[in-house]
């Protein structure tokens, strides 16, 4: 090997390295079907009591997410002002429906389950969309931030949004 193929693979290392590193204070999504447990969309809206619930978007009827941080664990889930609580059950059902309008061919809502940076739970999110912003306040809570537009307010793609009832 040449000198300038181990410097490449020097630099590459330590590139990888410090990408790994960055990451480490970061939340994640992981699909909720994935763990095997029965959790679904329609078992969280029986359970809202349990949770402490925020949407995502401009208006009820426009959400891009919603977000449920669980009452009965020690972690918590701490949105920016771009969430808004939902302290009643009427609209939390309302905004879960609209959520599920957005299907389309390419892009569908989904149930996650947000994980800390060593996989600790902390909640769930019911989106279209499949990435969430997050960053470790301390070893119990997770900052969340906002979530984009919901899909149908892009006109590069190919969105088939029905309203409820239909």
């Amino acid at each position: 090997m040449t000198m300038k193929r181990y410097i490449r693979l020097g630099l590459m290392a330590v590139v990888l390295i410090y990408i790994i590193s960055g990451c480490s204070g970061y939340g994640k999504l992981r699909l909720q079907s994935r763990y095997g447990d029965d959790v679904t969309i329609e078992k969280l809206q029986e359970n809202l009591p349990d949770y402490t619930v925020y949407y995502a978007g401009y208006a009820i009827d426009n959400p891009s997410g919603i977000m449920f941080d669980p009452k009965n664990n020690d972690r918590t889930l701490q949105p920016t002002d771009r969430w808004t609580k939902l302290d009643d059950k009427e609209s939390a059902i309302e905004v879960i429906s609209w959520i599920k309008i957005q299907d389309s061919s390419d892009f569908y809502p989904r149930l996650y389950r947000i994980l800390g940076p060593d996989d600790q739970f902390f909640g769930y999110l019911f989106s279209a969309w499949n990435h969430l912003m997050t960053k470790v306040v301390d070893d119990k809570t997770l900052r969340v931030y906002d979530l984009p537009d919901p899909p149908h307010y892009y006109d590069n793609g190919p969105w088939d949004i029905r309203t409820p009832g239909n």
